[in-house]
């Protein structure tokens, strides 16, 4: 099941492509455009407008830079969730009742490499027949010069309750769920758009056999995560994706990818998380985490991720046994030797990584990624695996020049940033 794509565009007046027993109206009072950037002044245009829905200046006595704002009454006709988007090519804003419900800045209104459009998403409850106030502000200061756009849309019945009614009727439910990113399109928040953590929520409640397909461009908030029953991270697969998805959901293929980003566990862990961090202040942004770049910054801040660096499950289980490490001095490089066994009772697909911890006097991260190798074993399999470490990726930056630092180097074998297997102290230098 998927979230409704029928997003309609909202005519200031009627709802183009609304099914007639859901008609609903937005009674406009005032369309105001500005030659200011931020909707101050006197408006140069005060008018009835009967779309806002354009990728060109819709005055002629607008400048190169400008802002409009419009406000009317929206009679809902239906009591539940209502889904909002706005589609701008600049900074857009919309309020319900005084309340933001979208709001953000796309640099483009139609998205360049695609036939798509990704609008900004958000939701509200809203009750049949209760009147509640608009108000939607836009400005093209923040838009490529020469350009402007926006599309306003609605969509006035959530398609939850249908869904709903699907997944109680089935034996299982996959829900598919997705956000996209491109140039000029940062997000400013963790959750996923739109109305679909509710979908997740109101389906799984409905049957405990769900599963998430997360169709995403990296970690997203998973509120949910204790009602489902698995969760997928698919990304953007290309043209291939229905078939290979499919086959891993159906159990022909082992599930064999690991994740090369960490999720945290909420919106306040990770790099980039305060202001100053991102988005900046006043146009300056702080890269205060030096080294500590990606799960490093984890390790670091000692903050517990929802999923870490290299997380990814198999429809079987595998043991790492002891691990062996050698230093070939003359190679400049460290030998890494470990058996994997296949402990479950199908085929499957296991990524074994390495981590290093330098010595204390390099000053450096707590634990860094230096070799990975994925095998494939049947049932009860084992194998001896051999990873090389080049010396070069022990080193750090010092006095102008990477060095290796003499000293004692553990190296662990692992399933994942956070998950240490076995582990081995070698001195080099």
């Amino acid at each position: 099941m998927r979230r409704d794509q029928r997003q309609v565009t909202c005519r200031l007046g009627r709802i183009v492509g609304a099914r007639a027993d859901h008609d609903a109206e937005v009674r406009l009072t005032t369309a105001s455009y500005y030659t200011s950037p931020d909707g101050t002044g006197t408006p140069v245009t005060t008018r009835t407008d009967t779309t806002v829905d354009f990728t060109t200046a819709p005055v002629d006595a607008l400048p190169a830079v400008w802002s409009a704002r419009w406000t009317g009454t929206l009679v809902p006709t239906v009591t539940g969730l209502h889904r909002f988007s706005l589609l701008p090519s600049g900074t857009t804003s919309l309020k319900i009742d005084g309340r933001t419900v979208v709001s953000g800045t796309r640099q483009m209104a139609r998205f360049f490499l695609g036939p798509y459009d990704y609008p900004l998403q958000g939701t509200i409850e809203l009750t049949a027949g209760r009147a509640v106030s608009v108000e939607i502000t836009y400005t093209n200061a923040t838009a490529e010069p020469g350009t402007c756009g926006l599309t306003f849309g609605w969509q006035p019945e959530s398609l939850i309750p249908a869904a709903v009614a699907a997944a109680r009727a089935a034996d299982a439910a996959v829900v598919f769920v997705n956000r996209v990113a491109g140039e000029g399109m940062d997000h400013a928040g963790y959750a996923l758009p739109g109305d679909q953590d509710q979908l997740i929520e109101a389906v799984a409640a409905a049957n405990p056999r769900t599963i998430v397909v997360l169709n995403t461009d990296g970690p997203v908030a998973t509120p949910w995560l204790n009602d489902v029953a698995a969760v997928v991270q698919a990304w953007y697969a290309g043209r291939g994706a229905g078939t290979a998805l499919a086959a891993v959901l159906f159990g022909d293929s082992d599930p064999a990818g690991r994740l090369p980003v960490t999720f945290p566990a909420d919106a306040t862990q990770g790099p980039g998380t305060s202001p100053a961090t991102y988005p900046g202040t006043n146009g300056t942004v702080a890269y205060d985490e030096g080294t500590a770049v990606g799960y490093r910054f984890y390790d670091v801040r000692k903050q517990e991720p929802r999923f870490p660096f290299g997380h990814g499950l198999s429809y079987t289980t595998f043991a790492h046994g002891s691990l062996e490490a050698t230093y070939d001095a003359a190679a400049e490089q460290i030998t890494v030797e470990v058996t994997v066994t296949n402990t479950g009772r199908r085929q499957g697909t296991e990524v074994v990584q390495v981590y290093a911890t330098l010595p204390a006097s390099a000053a450096a991260e707590p634990r860094r990624l230096v070799a990975f190798q994925k095998v494939t074993l049947p049932a009860a399999g084992t194998k001896r695996l051999s990873l090389t470490v080049p010396a070069q990726d022990l080193t750090v930056w010092k006095s102008g020049a990477t060095t290796l630092i003499p000293g004692s180097y553990t190296f662990a074998t692992a399933r994942s940033s956070r998950v240490v297997t076995a582990q081995r102290a070698l001195t080099l230098g």
